[in-house]
């Protein structure tokens, strides 16, 4: 399979096989470290790191990840860059994709990371937006695979805030996996209705499901996967957090929760979590609110049934398999090609697409032929199967003709609505 100069901004974005396919490669990395076995493979390259929003997981996955795939980093913080200040989102991925071979971008709003992608000329990958969380959700499916030995059929109950990031990749991910989520919070905190009704209408189609409850025995009974997250910023005020920390505590996950959910059970968090007092924000939090800990006891955090930090350290891994499957040696030139087509006549005809002719490392030109097409040679072109074409293009997902104006038309992905030609974006 080839991803070689795709975006990586959220799940919705990928088919389920193209998903599998990064997190059996991020097996193999992670086989071949234990191993100490290399894989420096993009040696000379560099990747810039923009974080609008502090890590520790994200940006130590990033910079260990490149530097095992030989790489270099720079990392930029918005005190250290011009980045929407002096110079436009645009700009900036302009600047960094003609001396960058990637970039990767964590911060707020999910049109943030879209806009840099649309104007750089390398991959661009999301560390975290306010809406999605990618990368995290690769981490989360390798652990779960590991631990269980499959993903489809797998139920995963997320408690707590399910509006935002977390709760929307985990939806769209189970969906993608053909895996049972259950969003188990008040009704406020439900995620939007717009994602629910997409999700489930992925999920029809990979014998997954999604269903909203505000009921915590229904929600987490004989559930494979119990997953929360912080419910309150930082820099959030203090009637927020009083608002969250009334609202959810119903949702922490306890003793309790674990047992409905059964003996096989797993706990996961994508971190930091506010378990115990032992950090100046959670020695904060229980002095301003009076509690020892808010969305995970410390009992079920520190528990044998907790995979938090080998789910942490998946994190490298799979942002390891997003870089090398992505990055070419040379992705400038691959990603967002434009190319002129010539159709033949019998493709008006409704013939199915059997032949593409390209002009390759010069200028390019297809010849879209029909099936029953006796071209084999034009020039300097030459034959490749459909096939071929779309692993080689990979932001070609699906083929049309249209009649109307003898243009050759392509989707990007299964779902999206959009179809673009080969000359001019629509």
């Amino acid at each position: 399979m080839n991803l070689k100069g795709r975006d990586f901004l959220k799940l919705l974005d990928f088919t389920p096989e193209e998903i599998v396919y990064l997190i059996d490669l991020a097996a193999e990395l992670k086989d071949k470290k234990k191993r100490n076995i290399p894989v420096d493979t993009l040696w000379g390259k560099n990747v810039a790191l923009i974080f609008e929003k502090t890590s520790t997981r994200t940006r130590c996955a990033f910079e260990v990840a490149a530097h095992d795939l030989g790489m270099g980093t720079t990392y930029l913080e918005p005190s250290a860059s011009q980045i929407g200040k002096k110079e436009s989102i645009a700009d900036t991925a302009k600047v960094l994709s003609g001396m960058f071979e990637g970039i990767e971008y964590r911060g707020f709003e999910q049109a943030i990371v879209e806009e840099l992608a649309e104007n750089s000329k390398v991959p661009v990958w999301n560390g975290l937006t306010n809406e999605f969380h990618p990368t995290q959700m690769l981490a989360d499916l390798l652990t779960i695979r590991e631990h269980f030995g499959c993903l489809k059929g797998i139920k995963l109950t997320y408690m707590g805030d399910a509006r935002y990031n977390m709760g929307n990749s985990l939806m769209v991910a189970c969906a993608k996996m053909g895996m049972h989520f259950t969003a188990c919070t008040l009704e406020k905190y439900f995620p939007a209705e717009e994602l629910v009704t997409q999700c489930r209408e992925i999920a029809a189609e990979t014998g997954g499901s999604v269903t909203l409850t505000e009921d915590v025995d229904e929600g987490t009974k004989d559930v494979d996967v119990i997953y929360t997250d912080v419910w309150v910023s930082m820099g959030e005020p203090d009637e927020i957090w009083e608002e969250r920390i009334r609202d959810l505590s119903p949702y922490k996950v306890d003793g309790k929760v674990m047992t409905n959910a059964g003996e096989k059970a797993i706990f996961l968090h994508c971190l930091p979590a506010f378990h115990d007092l032992k950090t100046v924000i959670g020695a904060q939090m229980g002095d301003r609110f009076g509690i020892t800990e808010m969305e995970v006891t410390d009992e079920v955090f520190q528990s044998e049934r907790s995979l938090v930090f080998e789910e942490a350290e998946n994190r490298m891994h799979t942002i390891k398999a997003v870089m090398l499957a992505t990055i070419s040696t040379d992705s400038r030139t691959q990603k967002k090609r434009k190319v002129q087509v010539k159709i033949d006549p019998g493709l008006l005809e409704g013939k199915n697409l059997r032949e593409v002719h390209y002009l390759p490392d010069r200028e390019i030109k297809w010849l879209l032929v029909s099936e029953d097409s006796d071209i084999n040679t034009m020039d300097d072109f030459v034959v490749v199967t459909v096939e071929e074409a779309l692993e080689k293009f990979p932001e070609i997902k699906e083929l049309m003709a249209t009649e109307s104006d003898r243009r050759i038309m392509f989707r990007k992905g299964r779902h999206s609505n959009k179809w673009y030609d080969f000359l001019d974006k629509a």
